[in-house]
């Protein structure tokens, strides 16, 4: 179903919003799950409250 989170993590609190278009589901999957964008997460530790969604043909 297009428009639906093919994955989503967070709390869902909506107070900004960051639209990134990838190439496909799993260009986006893949960017996610990489060690750098791993590594900052944990380096920003839990000082924000984040919700992170990929979404196919928004």
């Amino acid at each position: 179903m297009r428009g639906a989170a093919v994955y989503a993590s967070g709390s869902g609190l909506k107070e900004r919003t960051v639209i990134v278009e990838w190439p496909s589901v799993d260009a986006a999957k893949a960017a996610y799950q990489s060690p750098a964008y791993q590594e900052a997460l944990v380096a920003l530790g839990d000082g924000v409250d984040r919700d992170f969604r990929i979404i196919e043909g928004a």
